[in-house]
């Protein structure tokens, strides 16, 4: 919330919602450029303990934003076809030309989604965090979600992102999540 109030006062009404969206994307493919990073840290005990695994992570994270995303991103955004997860930059816009035009319900969706993805690339961080202190995955997703579950080998960034989203991010949202008011 405190990047949206930060970017409100920043932007100007057609600059706003440009900025949250690219922000998202900007987020979601750095974090797809770390995912084989990510993988990697449920191979073995890659770190001393939680603390120490997602301050590497969050370093790692910030390395590959500066050196392989911002270098790109609006290639990438060019591709309406290319996902990022489980959706792509397309999607966005018309969202993002809504709110130009004073949508104040598709302003909320826009900034409900930034925290949507903020707070599931931020839990996948924990995930991985705690996969390099030896947890297997299916664990590290029931300690941090309280749920069990089954599915196949969780092996893309899509298949986390959707499942942190669905069982971390959406219900801490359902439960805590006020809008800005509609001051844009």
């Amino acid at each position: 919330m405190e990047n949206l109030s930060k970017w409100r006062s920043r932007y100007s009404k057609t600059e706003y919602p440009e900025k949250v969206a690219l922000n998202i994307f900007y987020r979601k493919y750095t974090m797809e450029f770390l995912f084989p990073e990510i993988l990697d840290s449920f191979e073995d005990v890659k770190y001393a303990d939680f603390n120490d695994g997602l301050e590497k992570l969050k370093t790692l994270y910030g390395s590959i934003a500066i050196s392989k995303t911002q270098p790109i991103l609006m290639e990438l955004l060019e591709d309406v076809h290319r996902k990022v997860g489980t959706t792509n930059f397309h999607v966005f816009k018309s969202l993002i030309s809504e709110v130009q035009n004073g949508s104040i319900e598709k302003l909320e969706e826009l900034e409900y989604s930034y925290l949507y993805y903020l707070l599931t690339d931020e839990c996948i961080l924990l995930w991985a965090a705690f996969g390099g202190t030896g947890l297997k995955k299916l664990d590290v997703v029931s300690k941090l979600s309280g749920v069990i579950i089954k599915t196949d080998e969780i092996n893309s960034y899509s298949l986390i992102e959707q499942i942190m989203g669905q069982l971390c991010a959406s219900p801490y949202l359902n439960e805590n999540y006020k809008p800005l008011p509609p001051n844009v």
